[in-house]
């Protein structure tokens, strides 16, 4: 019986579409876009869709789901954990309690199992000047990788555009129209509150706080000292094009 398993067993599960569903995959997605691979359960349970005061429960029922699954096919030793419930989510996740949240993080070799399959979520940007500017603040830098995770995690980015649409926001460039195929569904998003307004409990809603904008309007929010408004940035924009 086996308490961990290997990269290779990782990558035939996750291959395994009689065992591994969307929504694991899914679950997996999003964990691995934070920084450490490392994030609350209740934060990974809001940026799936789950509302409530516990909104990581539909995942635990699913975790032990997925658990029983991979058990036919793999003799798995299972944790044990008070009154003889077993730890399901130890076969996935390293955990512990962090100023009184409880975190999951991604097993190295479900990390690279999720590597090799390219079954990461990672939706490659360009990186943001406020990315980089970030690492010069001692307070905000820390929180900045919540804001640059949810930006770059496919769940959210697939929230915000299935509301908002792929249109700039700024100055409605539509990559579709002007490039034709190659430029449908895509977009950048950008991130309404700046580093400094968030809080250590923040959580963000991928449809009230990500909006769609094209790469020169994310540059120029970005360019000064501080983040310009979205408004603002428009009243530039219209400006500009006024004065043509």
């Amino acid at each position: 019986m086996v308490k961990d398993l290997t990269h290779e067993q990782f990558v035939k599960i996750l291959l395994d579409p009689e065992i591994t569903r969307d929504i694991n995959i899914e679950m997996f997605q999003s964990i691995y876009s934070f920084e450490g691979h490392k994030a609350r359960a209740s934060q990974i349970g809001r940026l799936l869709g789950y509302t409530g005061k516990s909104p990581h429960g539909p995942l635990n029922l699913e975790i032990n789901r997925y658990t029983e699954r991979i058990a036919k096919t793999y003799d798995i030793d299972y944790l044990i954990r008070k009154k003889r419930k077993y730890k399901f989510y130890d076969l996935f996740f390293e955990e512990w309690d962090e100023v009184s949240d409880f975190f999951w993080k991604l097993k190295p070799n479900l990390v690279s199992a999720l590597e090799e399959t390219k079954m990461t979520g990672d939706v490659e940007e360009p990186i943001e000047i406020s990315e980089v500017a970030a690492k010069k603040l001692f307070e905000g830098a820390k929180r900045s990788i919540i804001v640059n995770a949810y930006e770059r995690n496919s769940r959210a980015r697939n929230q915000c555009i299935k509301y908002h649409g792929t249109k700039c926001v700024v100055c409605s460039f539509d990559f579709l129209k002007e490039y034709g195929s190659i430029g449908e569904n895509y977009i950048q998003v950008h991130h309404l509150t700046p580093i400094h307004g968030i809080g250590k409990k923040y959580e963000i809603d991928p449809i009230k706080d990500l909006v769609p904008i094209c790469p020169n309007c994310h540059v120029m929010i970005h360019r000064g000292k501080s983040m310009l408004p979205i408004e603002e940035l428009r009243r530039h924009y219209m400006d500009a094009q006024t004065s043509k």
